[in-house]
């Protein structure tokens, strides 16, 4: 629903499979189970699949952010916004930010065509955007890499993923080993864990199910024993003692 063609190749889905919480046969177990809602299509010319919405459902299309509103006026809906300690803004910074708060917000599932790419009104659509669909994930993050194919199903401009630096407050970018994700800041309220209201049950059921296979795997064994073991093999074999170094 958030794709302008209404449809999206099922690799892209297949990025995104573990974080939206789908099954690994989901192509059995919920496309093929709802034949009046979902299509399988392959375009000529075009070797990828395609999953295309066949109903739509105004209840649906309505926004995290809307949904928070409760009946209030939506037409300029500003975000949730916090920064970690000790994340300064110059004062000039902060006004542009109140005003851009302030500004027109356009609903992610709506057609924003028309809309001029290079204006904040334009970005602050983006911005909602991939707030609702990091919203839409389990654990309210994703892999920058799961959504960076995606602009012209979301219909988005050049270099738009760059939204996540430009807007610090809203999202937060986590590097490790080299990946990069995406984090809903207000997810968390500033802490390392999911707020309770936004806990999904599978991610406690991944929680149970991580802690226990840690439980499971053999202690490692220390440095010293290692180096010990490493030392009585080679006096074993007969060999010159080799220290070990960092």
């Amino acid at each position: 629903m958030l794709t302008l063609p209404r449809s999206i190749p099922l690799h892209t889905v297949d990025l995104l499979r573990w974080d939206l919480g789908l099954p690994r046969d989901y192509r059995a177990s919920v496309i093929h189970r709802h034949p009046d809602h979902f299509a399988l299509a392959q375009p000529e010319g075009d070797e990828r699949v395609w999953l295309r919405l066949l109903s739509w459902d105004d209840r649906l299309a309505v926004s995290e952010l809307e949904k928070g509103a409760a009946g209030c006026d939506t037409t300029c809906l500003p975000f949730p916004v916090s920064f970690t300690r000790g994340f300064g803004l110059r004062s000039k910074c902060m006004d542009w930010l109140r005003e851009w708060q302030a500004l027109p917000y356009t609903n992610p599932y709506a057609d924003a065509s028309g809309l001029d790419r290079r204006t904040d009104v334009s970005e602050k659509r983006n911005v909602g955007v991939f707030h609702e669909l990091l919203h839409l994930t389990l654990a309210k993050r994703t892999e920058r890499h799961n959504v960076s194919n995606m602009r012209k199903l979301l219909g988005m401009p050049q270099k738009f993923t760059k939204v996540f630096e430009r807007h610090p407050g809203i999202f937060y970018l986590s590097r490790v080993l080299g990946t990069q994700t995406v984090v809903l800041r207000e997810a968390y309220g500033g802490g390392g864990q999911l707020l309770e209201k936004n806990t999904h049950p599978l991610v406690a059921i991944r929680k149970e199910y991580t802690t226990m296979m840690r439980a499971a795997l053999p202690p490692r064994r220390s440095r010293e024993s290692r180096s010990s073991c490493t030392e009585l093999d080679d006096e074993s074999e007969g060999g010159e003692e080799i220290e070990l170094s960092e």
